[in-house]
C-alpha cells in the first residue's frame, strides 16, 4: 500500500472559456467601459509651445542669480517629479504671466535712466547688472562712474573760465557752483542716486561751499561703491518681494538672503571691534572697543531697556495730567502691498494693483512720513496736543505700519481722532476694506499704556519676553522672528523707534554721564533737577523738569553743546562734536563739559609676554626625528663634557 500521509495537491480550476481579445462589457451596455475625457493640458506639444517655453527658459536665464536659482529649481524639481506638461505649466502661467511683469516694473525703476542724462551710456550694460555684479566688478564700476563725473565737472569749470577769462575767481561763486552742481547731479541721478543737498539745489539755496563738498563725493570711487553697494541690496531685495520670496509662506518681513547679508555684516562689524580698542590720546590709556560699544544703546538689551523707561515716563506724565490715551495703528493702501491675503491663515497671493507702481517699503515709509507732516501741521494750527512714542514694524511682505501710543487732553481726543481718520483715508478712500485696515484706533486703560506697545518694541529689537507667543503675521514665534525685523529694518533703513511731542533724548543721555555731582553750584537748582531725574532713570521727571510736554528745544531746561572739532572729513567738512550740556535761560557760555578726554581708535596690540628663547635649525631642513640628529646630539654633549 502507498502512504497517504502529508498534503494532497488540489485539483486545478475549471478553464475560463472566454474568446481571445474579447474585453468584458457586463450584463448590460451601458456600462462598458469607455475612453478617458482628454485634458488641455494633455495636448501635443507644438513648435510655437517649444519657442514660447525656449524663451521664458531664455528670460529666466538672464535673471539675477537671486531670482534664476529658486526659479530654475521650481522648475526642475517639477520637470523631474510631474512632467514636462507641468514644468511648462509653471513657466508659461507662473513665469511668463505673473512673475516677468512684475519683475520688469522693478527693473525699469532701477535701471540706468536715459531720460535724465545720456552722458553714462557707455557704463549701461554694466549698471543694469548691478545685481550680479560682484566685488571687483562693482570697484571698477564705482571707478569708471567717478572717472565720468570728474571728467564733467573738470569740462564745465574749463569752459566757464574760458568764458570769463577776465574773472578768475569766478568758480567761487555761487552762482557757478549751482550750474556746475546741476550738471553733475544730473548724471547722478540717472544712476538713481540722489546726491548730497539736491534739495538745497532745488530750492536755490546752493552755496558753493555745500556745491564742492557735494561734487567731492560724486568724483570719489569709495563713495560711490558705498552707494552701488547699498542700491545693489535694495534692487535684490525688490526683485525677491515681487516674486513672492518674501511673504508668511516663504520667509516673513524679509528675505533670507537679506537676513544672511546682514547677519554676514553684524559678524564682520564684530570681528573689526574685536580687533581694535579705544587709546586715550592723553595717557595712553587703552579700552576694549566691543566692550565699550556694548556699553551703549547699540546693544540691544540697553536700547529696549531705555525705550522702556521713555514710554512708562511717558505714561507717568500722561497719568499725572489725566490725559487720555489712544492706541492707534496707520496702514498704507492697498496698492504699496505686493501681496494680499483673503483671509485668516489663507495662503497670500499676487496683488495686481501693486503691479502697477512696484513701491518698495522704502515708498511706503515715505507715503506714511507725508501723511503724519499733514496730521502734525493740523495739530499745530488747531492747537492740539499730542505726544508718544511711535513704533514702525514691517507686515509679512515687507510693507510698513505704525503703532502709536499718544495721549492728549480728553476734549480734545475726538478731534485728534478725526484729524488722523482723515488723512489715513485721504488717498484711495473708497477702495474696499480702506475704513477697517487703514486706520484703527483703541482706547487706552489707564496706568496699562507701556503694556500695549511693550510687546511691540521687544519685537522689533530682540524678542525679550516672548517665549511662546506667535506672530499675527507670520504665525511664527516672535522670538524667531526678531532677526528678520531688523535686518528689514537695516535693509530698507527704516528708523523703528521715534518719540513724538517729549522733550531732546539726546540731553537725557548727556545728563545719565554726571553722576553723583551736584550742579547747583555751577547752574541753578532747574539744571539740577534734570540730571538728578536723568541720573535716577526717572522720565516722568525728566520730562517736567525739562519744561514739560510740547515745550520748543529752545526752551527746554538742558541742551545739548556741540562745538567744531577743528578737523574735517574727507570732503573738507567742518566736524561737530557734542562736549558737554548748556542751559539756554543762563546762557551759551556756560558749559559743563562730559567729553573731557580724547579716544581713538587703534588695532588690538598684543600683550608683551617673555618668551623662551628659541635658536633657529642650522639648515631649512628639520631633522629632529632622525637617527643622525640624535648620534650628532649624544657628540655634541660629550664634547661639552
Amino acid at each position: 500500500m502507498s502512504d497517504n500521509r502529508g498534503r494532497v495537491m488540489p485539483s486545478p480550476p475549471p478553464a475560463f472559456n472566454r474568446a481571445a481579445g474579447q474585453l468584458f462589457a457586463g450584463k448590460w451596455g451601458w456600462n462598458a467601459p469607455r475612453p478617458a475625457l482628454s485634458s488641455p493640458l494633455e495636448k501635443p506639444l507644438n513648435r510655437d509651445f517649444f519657442l514660447r517655453q525656449q524663451t521664458a527658459l531664455s528670460r529666466m536665464a538672464a535673471l539675477p542669480r537671486c531670482l534664476r536659482t529658486p526659479l530654475h529649481q521650481r522648475y526642475t524639481f517639477l520637470l523631474k517629479t510631474k512632467g514636462v506638461r507641468a514644468a511648462v505649466h509653471f513657466l508659461m502661467t507662473v513665469f511668463t504671466q505673473r512673475l516677468w511683469p512684475r519683475i520688469q516694473q522693478v527693473n525699469v525703476r532701477n535701471t540706468l535712466n536715459r531720460q535724465i542724462s545720456q552722458k553714462l551710456l557707455m557704463e549701461e550694460e554694466m549698471f543694469n547688472r548691478l545685481p550680479d555684479l560682484n566685488d571687483d566688478s562693482l570697484r571698477r564700476l564705482a571707478s569708471k562712474l567717478a572717472v565720468h563725473m570728474q571728467d564733467a565737472y573738470e569740462y564745465h569749470c574749463e569752459r566757464w573760465l574760458q568764458n570769463r577769462p577776465d574773472q578768475p575767481d569766478v568758480l567761487l561763486q555761487d552762482s557757478t557752483q549751482h550750474e556746475i552742481y546741476g550738471h553733475i547731479a544730473a548724471m547722478a541721478r540717472s544712476c538713481r542716486v540722489q546726491p548730497l543737498y539736491w534739495q538745497r539745489w532745488q530750492k536755490g539755496r546752493m552755496t558753493a561751499h555745500s556745491a564742492v563738498a557735494s561734487i567731492s563725493r560724486l568724483v570719489s570711487g569709495e563713495w560711490w561703491e558705498k552707494q552701488l553697494r547699498s542700491k545693489q541690496r535694495l534692487w535684490r531685495e525688490a526683485l525677491m518681494i515681487a516674486c513672492g520670496y518674501v511673504s508668511r509662506a516663504t520667509s516673513p518681513y524679509a528675505s533670507k538672503n537679506a537676513i544672511r547679508d546682514v547677519v554676514s555684516r553684524r559678524l564682520s562689524a564684530i570681528n573689526y571691534l574685536k580687533q581694535c580698542q579705544l587709546e586715550n590720546v592723553e595717557s595712553g590709556e587703552t579700552l576694549s572697543l566691543l566692550e565699550t560699544v556694548l556699553a551703549s544703546i547699540s546693544n540691544p538689551k540697553l536700547r529696549r531697556m531705555e525705550l522702556m523707561t521713555l514710554i512708562a515716563g511717558i505714561e507717568d506724565v500722561a497719568d499725572q495730567q489725566r490725559d487720555c490715551g489712544l492706541f492707534i495703528t496707520l496702514t498704507t493702501p492697498s496698492k504699496y502691498h505686493p501681496l494680499k491675503t483673503t483671509g485668516a491663515g489663507s495662503s497670500p497671493i499676487f496683488n495686481q494693483k501693486w503691479d502697477q507702481h512696484a513701491f518698495t517699503p522704502k515708498d511706503a515709509q515715505r507715503y506714511l512720513v507725508a501723511v503724519w507732516a499733514k496730521i502734525r501741521t493740523t495739530f499745530k494750527d488747531r492747537n492740539l496736543k499730542v505726544y508718544g512714542v511711535r513704533v514702525v514694524e514691517p507686515h509679512h511682505d515687507g510693507t510698513p505700519h505704525w503703532h502709536m501710543m499718544l495721549f492728549t487732553p480728553a476734549d480734545q481726543q475726538q478731534k485728534v481722532t478725526e484729524v488722523m481718520r482723515r488723512y489715513a483715508l485721504e488717498e484711495d478712500p473708497d477702495e474696499p476694506g480702506a475704513a477697517e485696515s487703514r486706520f484703527n484706533c483703541k482706547p487706552l486703560n489707564r496706568g496699562g499704556a507701556a503694556g500695549y506697545i511693550a510687546k511691540y518694541v521687544s519685537k522689533n529689537i530682540d524678542g525679550y519676553a516672548l517665549d511662546g507667543e506667535k506672530d499675527f503675521d507670520s504665525g511664527r514665534l516672535l522670538t524667531d522672528v526678531a532677526t528678520a525685523v531688523t535686518s528689514w529694518a537695516s535693509t530698507w533703513r527704516i528708523p523703528q523707534f521715534h518719540a513724538i511731542g517729549i522733550p531732546a533724548v539726546g540731553a537725557w543721555r548727556e545728563c545719565r554721564r554726571i553722576r553723583h555731582q551736584s550742579l547747583n553750584s555751577r547752574f541753578d537748582k532747574r539744571v539740577e533737577d534734570v540730571r538728578s531725574a536723568a541720573d535716577q532713570g526717572d522720565f516722568a521727571g525728566y520730562i517736567q523738569a525739562q519744561g514739560g510736554i510740547h515745550i520748543p528745544r529752545k526752551e527746554q531746561t538742558v541742551r545739548v553743546a556741540r562745538q567744531l572739532s577743528g578737523e574735517t572729513n574727507a570732503w573738507g567738512e567742518p566736524r561737530h562734536k557734542v562736549i558737554g550740556i548748556y542751559a539756554p535761560h543762563l546762557g551759551t557760555s556756560l558749559i559743563y563739559l562730559t567729553h573731557t578726554e580724547q579716544w581713538r581708535i587703534v588695532r588690538h596690540r598684543p600683550c608683551s609676554v617673555e618668551m623662551p628663547e628659541i635658536r633657529l635649525p642650522w639648515s631649512s631642513v628639520n631633522n629632529c626625528g632622525s637617527p643622525a640628529f640624535a648620534q650628532s646630539h649624544q657628540f655634541i654633549q660629550k664634547s661639552d663634557q
